[in-house]
């Protein structure tokens, strides 16, 4: 894999962190996704296969640490951190934290990666009541997967609120710190805490 390749790896792998709920699997990525936390934290995960080491994990660590110093610029709290950096068994991953949603936004909107599997137009973690101010899950129609994948409507969901949501426009495989509750149509689960979320249209992951 070419320097530049692996950089654009490094950029597309975006994860949320923060503190995760009791009930969370640690986040231990084997594809390219999202960790997204109640508190609008990210972490963002680039996992790709390479085939020569031209440059070692530390190599790697430090191009994508010089292009995260010019993202950060003069915050006085880093927008963006490197969080793990492997090179390993022909598997290399690369992890990186930012301490929002918009800072995320901003970096994928500065260093585009067309491709990656996650090619998000919008994401934003907040409250359900909150969101409902927003224009969140209105009209919307919601499965409950607690029971049976129940399908339940949006009025139901807008009640919930001690929940949170996460809207999200554009495919991408997204983790939660929190059991997922309800989900909006097109969704596809592959865990309590992990769904892919369909290439158009917005989707709403509600979680705990």
């Amino acid at each position: 894999m070419k320097h530049k390749k692996i950089l654009m790896m490094a950029i597309s792998m975006a994860v949320l962190t923060g503190c995760s709920g009791d009930d969370a699997p640690a986040f231990a990525p084997t594809e390219s996704s999202l960790y997204i936390t109640s508190e609008g934290t990210v972490t963002s995960a680039t996992v790709e296969s390479y085939d020569k080491a031209y440059y070692s994990a530390d190599e790697l660590k430090a191009s994508v640490e010089e292009v995260l110093s010019v993202f950060n610029g003069d915050a006085e709290t880093a927008l963006a951190t490197v969080k793990e950096c492997t090179m390993a068994d022909g598997t290399a991953k690369l992890l990186i934290d930012f301490n929002s949603t918009d800072s995320y936004m901003d970096f994928m909107d500065q260093y585009p990666d067309e491709e990656s599997a996650i090619q998000l137009t919008e994401l934003d973690v907040t409250t359900v009541s909150d969101g409902i101010s927003k224009g969140y899950l209105v009209g919307e129609n919601f499965y409950h997967l607690a029971k049976e994948t129940k399908e339940v409507s949006a009025d139901e969901v807008m009640k919930q609120s001690k929940l949170y949501v996460a809207a999200v426009e554009g495919p991408a495989l997204i983790q939660t710190d929190g059991t997922i509750v309800y989900i909006s149509t097109d969704i596809q689960v592959t865990s309590t805490n992990m769904v892919q979320t369909p290439d158009e249209g917005m989707s709403y992951i509600v979680f705990k």
